[in-house]
């Protein structure tokens, strides 16, 4: 089986080196590596450019003339990869030895699984490990390992995202059915939950990479910070609530296209119509609110948190008074 790498890269050459470096040490080695780079202005290019004339496989650079982001990035890098699978890479990360040839044997063993994924080992800025993985700080328990291993990854995802793009490797037939991919949405998240509509994921519980978390890293897991969760959770609840309702109705224009589970589909539409509902509490007083947030209450366990979610909408706390607009905290 050929293996192309999917790399995008951004003003990424600090930890560049570690990563390349680790790819071409792999005890099975791609096919080719693609690397995007999403117009940096550091020394990307001369570090890519050291490592590709000494790289055992062929090198792709492609370097953008205006930034796309990184969404945008990979699906351009996955359009260009001509393996029969596809690895996502990032620019920051140390990929264990075995990761590829780990990865592969699943996929030629299994024949109805489209995707694989695993866990990985935390790691600072200076390449020291953490106390914790990836999947334990995500709290992606051994329930949900199971589940997913046993043809249920797309109903997991309708509760949360296991999939991290650096752990991900899947088949490149499904290149054409998760493309293009909508800025909305992180590639890894789209892509992974799309497969799993397709095909069965598997999970692998072996940590073969080491993640790094570091304050200028572009998405992802993000290094812990002193202030609490809940802080940081309403302010992003109120900056992203309206893209998460365009997601969700994007993923269901796009579920219609494709032959998907029934379930799945009707899943999708409706946690798009519960989040429109959310949003539309913003029109209403306390009295109204109340009204309005019970008559879809089941949503609230189904695609929420339940009660928390519930009563944040319906309270008045849950709203600030910013320049005489209302703006709702939902999360």
């Amino acid at each position: 089986m050929d293996i192309s790498v999917a790399m995008c890269t951004y003003n990424g050459s600090k930890f560049l080196s570690d990563q390349l470096k680790s790819i071409g040490e792999q005890t099975k080695l791609p096919s080719e590596l693609i690397i995007c780079d999403d117009a940096s202005g550091d020394s990307t290019a001369e570090v890519v450019k050291v490592f590709a004339e000494r790289a055992p496989f062929p090198v792709r650079f492609v370097r953008n003339e205006i930034t796309l982001g990184s969404t945008k990035n990979f699906e351009q890098a996955i359009c260009l990869c001509s393996g029969d699978a596809i690895a996502l890479c990032d620019q920051d990360d140390i990929w264990h030895r075995d990761k590829l040839k780990r990865m592969a044997q699943v996929v030629e063993s299994e024949p109805d699984v489209g995707g694989v994924l695993s866990d990985a080992l935390l790691i600072d800025e200076e390449s020291q490990p953490l106390s914790d993985s990836l999947w334990e700080r995500r709290q992606f328990t051994p329930r949900m390992l199971a589940a997913l291993n046993d043809s249920g990854a797309a109903l997991l995802f309708m509760e949360r995202n296991p999939a991290t793009g650096a752990t991900f490797l899947f088949r490149s037939k499904f290149v054409k059915q998760v493309t293009p991919i909508p800025e909305e949405w992180v590639h890894d998240a789209w892509i992974a939950f799309l497969v799993a509509t397709q095909s069965r994921l598997r999970a692998l519980p072996e940590r073969l990479i080491s993640y790094r978390l570091h304050p200028a890293q572009q998405i992802g897991l993000k290094p812990t910070r002193w202030h609490g969760a809940l802080r940081g959770e309403r302010e992003k609840a109120i900056a992203d609530h309206d893209a998460l309702v365009k997601r969700w109705s994007l993923m269901a224009a796009k579920l219609a296209t494709l032959p998907t589970d029934p379930l799945i589909t009707r899943l999708v539409e409706e946690r798009a119509r519960f989040l429109l509902a959310r949003t539309a509490l913003r029109q209403h007083k306390l009295v109204g609110r109340i009204i309005a947030a019970t008559a879809t209450l089941p949503g609230y366990f189904r695609f929420s948190r339940g009660f928390l979610s519930y009563c944040r909408d319906i309270s008045s706390a849950g709203y600030r008074r910013q320049a005489g607009t209302e703006h709702k905290v939902s999360s």
